[in-house]
């Protein structure tokens, strides 16, 4: 039976910002503007599973690789935001390299 994947986990600030455990082993939270912003991080094993198993091209998907891309550089996060624009490429059509 394939493992269920599940969004990280989120928690509201008593600033009334939101946070992501973006990691599973430690506590590396991430402290959002905006509980959108968090929801997109709390949101990446889904997306990422949504792409391994996605029929190519995808627009839709490519959409919220995206979207996804601009919120990891938002947050100064250059690795995950070069990650999912080319995951949005590959959504696309454009790259068939496999996902890492």
């Amino acid at each position: 039976m394939p493992k269920e994947v599940k969004p990280l986990s989120l928690r509201q600030c008593d600033d009334g910002k939101w946070e992501v455990k973006m990691k599973s082993n430690n506590c590396d939270w991430v402290k959002c503007e905006t509980e959108e912003d968090a929801k997109i991080f709390s949101n990446v094993p889904i997306v990422r599973d949504k792409l391994a198993e996605a029929a190519l091209p995808d627009e839709d998907l490519a959409a919220v690789l995206d979207g996804t891309a601009i919120v990891f550089g938002k947050y100064n996060m250059s690795d995950g935001a070069r990650y999912f624009r080319a995951m949005a490429k590959r959504a696309r059509g454009k790259n068939r390299s496999p996902i890492y």
